[in-house]
């Protein structure tokens, strides 16, 4: 079953391209994706012991590039992609994209 008809929001994707002099980090241009966003707290257990809160849920097709630490933009609230996990339906294709946010955070 396809999700693209719940995709009814617009996120913008900016890709890490890198950090300026001053140490913080650069994006690219942005570009605009059909999505559905949840805003969803919850903690996560890192592997070194660390928790990090999880400040929203986001569904996108499985065709967009995104990968972990892409700016995500939703109602002037930036956010940074912390993990992305495939939905695969019973055929083995891969049916849309999870991603896991934090807020982004200004160095």
């Amino acid at each position: 079953m396809s999700i693209n008809g719940l995709l009814n929001q617009q996120i913008t994707i900016a890709s890490k391209t890198g950090y300026n002099a001053y140490g913080r980090e650069t994006v690219s241009t942005t570009v605009t994706v059909q999505a559905r966003f949840q805003k969803q707290t919850k903690q996560k257990l890192l592997p070194n012991g660390s928790v990090i809160m999880i400040e929203a849920i986001c569904y996108v097709p499985s065709d967009t590039t995104v990968v972990v630490d892409d700016k995500i933009s939703f109602s002037d609230v930036d956010y940074k992609v912390f993990g992305i996990y495939s939905a695969v339906d019973g055929s083995g294709d891969t049916n849309h994209l999870k991603l896991e946010l934090v807020k982004w955070k200004a160095t």
